[in-house]
């Protein structure tokens, strides 16, 4: 074998009439560089020269015509070929001196560098290969030594060159023991051999780059060639936010995408890595799937032997989607209005509806208001309400013109996994909030039904001034004041009058009459015939709005008493709104008016899951309890849920019957007190005060009682109610005269007189049976 010395005085003596040889400059796995002086145009050169044994594996012909190709890149990041040929057995190549360093020096001096420098680099070695890529070039060997700093900026030396040492050596080059491109920048793909590597090679081996680059070291490393290519087959990428957590996420996040084994996850493109480090965004997480050898291959020997022979085989196991629950924040008003209040929350409940709609299990929108302003920890939040991962957004608006931005954030690490900007305008919010969902749903690795993708993919346009007028109209109705409900009715009505076929302000107007008869605002004998003609109008003009089965749901059961008619429509609005919290906590209700406790209670607790921080749903959980006679429970979940709600009348009444039921009737006083308190009765706290002083419980029950009976005289007292103080008080045939005044006026509280435990002291009395029988409610 020649000498070093020889070859390079073989070398001098060959070109000696165009290029002076000055000195080595260094050697890579494919060539040899040397500082040179061109004799014709008198400059410095570096002229690279492939090793002997490459040289001679090849043949001159085809390589020089491959040369040619990349000898046409002209662009200001990359270095330009002057020159090749082929003296006396040398097969060569010349590119200009740059003045400077190469990226390898650099990283040898300093080991790291600063981001900025990281990010400005990148983008202008992204733009050579993305260049190269657009004329059809890969070059398969991206690599520090191939990148030269000049003047603050980086070029990319030896374009073409890999591709031409492959299409010229074709299979003979397994037999030189080489491979093109180098171990520790390799991508999987092209270490195994594969023919169609693409530009996403070249994504990989500058990922490579950037990691070292930030990280200090090579992604991978290993004793042998073999040993590192395995690696990049198989091993996880460690992360660079382990060794420094000072490294921005979005680096981080940046490289393990371009570094996915497999090129469809990668960035598509090197611009497209570059954009995401120019830009800062949090990129996905990727990885979520475990990249593994075969197991019928599963020793290192094994692997070892694959290479040695040109591949091995690469396969997926899917580990399955990391975030299984998800809980959308209050969005952020960026709108520096607050009169757009309204228009923010309806896209909060339009994305968390969309998301539950697809199949998300996501939680419900009232528990997520807990947090509207808070400071609160991402990761607190994610463990109070059992979520995987948290989604951020805001809201921009500039006349119709709407912009969403989304951020989905681990809620263990709080770390931000992933963020986009939707724009959109307002005549096409819906579809708006189906693309921000689908992109969500794509992001987690949600599988969708088709019906889910149909409905993604299409949605109705609106007119702008609907929409806005039911939104308003939804933001006042859920303020629940006599005021506010009058003000949502008249924006319903607004809606209406500019499109009378816009189902959702007629389910809007049903859902007012509800309230006001739920708030005592307006008698049921007046609200449930016009909610339920509202609530079917929604129906007739759109059968799949949920909300509005559910407000003919509502109206069945508590002022028809249609008991198979309201099950029917409780269950088409869970069927069509799975994760519809509301529509679930209403059907336990039912289920349990009907004595079906164990169907009620799968219902109220699949409630509680997805909407875990209600008050309502909290509330509704202890009445069901309570009509199961699981009392210790229901005292624990009532107490529970009065601590961030200290002052709910309706808590403290149903705590008072749990008591009661009990025969803890010191305790069922003390709650009876805290409710008089709350809902600000004091005639009838000191009635109560009076009544204990005299005779204790019974008779604390009795005086109060018997004011308010005196003064149903002038207002409208529930007779429902009474019913249930003079229950309390043992007054038999008082219960019973106000239960039937119950019956005549259709009080909605009625049906729940078979499960209260205050009337189990009448339960027998053929007078109550009988109320029982004509209701058609269990005996």
């Amino acid at each position: 074998m020649a000498s070093k010395q020889s070859t390079e005085d073989h070398l001098k003596a060959a070109l000696a009439n165009r290029y002076v040889i000055e000195r080595e400059l260094g050697a890579g796995g494919m060539a040899t560089v040397y500082l040179a002086e061109d004799l014709k145009h008198h400059r410095k050169v570096a002229v690279k020269v492939l090793r002997p044994e490459l040289a001679a594996a090849l043949g001159s012909e085809r390589f020089l015509r491959e040369i040619e190709i990349a000898a046409n890149l002209q662009h200001p990041h990359i270095v330009p070929l002057y020159d090749s040929g082929e003296a006396d057995g040398f097969l060569y190549y010349v590119m200009p001196y740059v003045e400077g360093e190469s990226l390898r020096q650099r990283l040898d001096r300093d080991r790291r560098l600063p981001v900025e420098d990281v990010v400005r680099l990148t983008d202008d070695i992204a733009a050579a290969l993305s260049y190269a890529h657009d004329h059809g070039i890969v070059h398969r060997d991206v690599k520090p030594e191939n990148i030269m700093l000049t003047g603050g900026r980086a070029v990319v030396a030896d374009f073409g060159i890999a591709r031409a040492v492959t299409a010229a050596a074709g299979e003979r080059l397994t037999g030189t023991g080489l491979a093109i491109g180098t171990p520790v920048y390799m991508s999987p793909e092209q270490a195994m051999g594969l023919e169609d590597v693409d530009a996403r090679s070249d994504v990989y081996s500058l990922g490579c780059v950037v990691y070292e680059m930030v990280g200090g070291r090579a992604p991978f490393d290993g004793t042998t060639p073999q040993a590192l290519l395995a690696k990049h087959a198989a091993d996880t990428v460690p992360g660079l936010r382990t060794s420094d957590p000072a490294i921005p996420v979005f680096v981080e996040r940046a490289v393990e995408r371009a570094l996915a084994k497999s090129p469809a996850e990668r960035f598509q493109t090197p611009s497209a890595f570059a954009e995401a480090l120019t830009s800062g965004t949090v990129v996905a997480r990727v990885g979520r799937r475990r990249w593994r050898r075969r197991t019928v291959v599963g020793s290192a020997t094994a692997v070892a032997l694959l290479l040695a022979v040109g591949g091995w085989w690469l396969a997926t196991m899917a580990g399955g989607p990391a975030i299984q629950r998800l809980a959308v924040l209050p969005v952020e008003n960026l709108t520096n209005d607050p009169d757009q209040e309204y228009l923010v929350q309806g896209v909060h409940t339009g994305l968390i509806d969309e998301l539950a709609l697809a199949g998300a299990s996501v939680i419900a929108r009232r528990s997520m208001m807990q947090y509207q302003n808070s400071d609160k920890p991402v990761r607190d939040i994610a463990r109070e309400l059992g979520v995987d991962a948290l989604i951020e957004g805001s809201l921009e608006r500039t006349g119709d013109s709407l912009r969403i931005r989304v951020q989905l954030i681990d809620g263990r690490t709080e770390e931000p996994l992933w963020t986009q900007s939707f724009d959109g305008d307002l005549r096409n919010i819906v579809g708006l909030e189906r693309q921000v969902t689908r992109a969500i749903v794509d992001e987690i690795e949600l599988a969708l039904t088709p019906e889910a993708e149909a409905r993604l993919a299409s949605a109705r346009p609106v007119d702008p001034e609907v929409y806005e007028a039911y939104l308003k109209g939804e933001f006042h109705q859920g303020k629940l004041t006599a005021a506010d409900l009058e003000i949502a009715m008249q924006y319903f009505e607004q809606a209406l009058e500019k499109d009378p076929d816009y189902a959702q302000a007629h389910m809007g107007i049903a859902s007012v009459w509800l309230a006001r008869q739920q708030m005592g605002f307006v008698p049921p004998h007046e609200a449930g015939p016009r909610a339920k003609a509202a609530a079917q109008k929604a129906i007739e003009l759109d059968s799949m709005l949920a909300e509005a089965h559910l407000a003919l749901a509502a109206v069945k059961a508590y002022v028809d008493w249609d008991w198979p008619g309201a099950e029917t429509s409780f269950r088409r609005a869970t069927e069509l709104k799975p994760n519809y919290s509301v529509a679930r906590g209403m059907y336990s209700h039912l289920l349990v008016i009907l004595g079906r406790p164990d169907e009620a209670m799968a219902q109220i607790e699949r409630a509680v899951e997805l909407d875990p921080l209600d008050g309502i749903i909290q509330l509704w959980y202890g009445l069901d309890l309570i009509a199961a006679r699981r009392y210790d429970e229901a005292i624990a979940q009532l107490q529970n849920a009065l601590k961030t709600a200290p002052n709910n009348p309706a808590l403290h009444s149903l705590l008072h019957g749990a008591f009661y039921a009990q025969g803890r009737h010191d305790e069922a006083l003390a709650e009876w007190k805290a409710f008089l308190a709350a809902v600000g009765e004091r005639e009838l706290e000191e009635a109560v005060e009076r009544g204990y002083a005299e005779g204790g419980y019974r008779e604390a029950m009795r005086r109060a009682a018997e004011t308010w009976a005196a003064r149903s005289g002038t207002t409208f007292i529930p007779p429902y109610d009474l019913a249930a103080f003079f229950a309390a008080a043992g007054e038999h045939d008082r219960t019973l005269e106000w239960l039937e005044r119950a019956y005549e006026a259709r009080d909605p509280n009625l049906p729940y007189m078979g499960v209260n435990p205050l009337f189990d002291s009448v339960r027998d009395d053929p007078r109550f049976q009988d109320l029982l029988r004509r209701m058609n409610l269990p005996q």
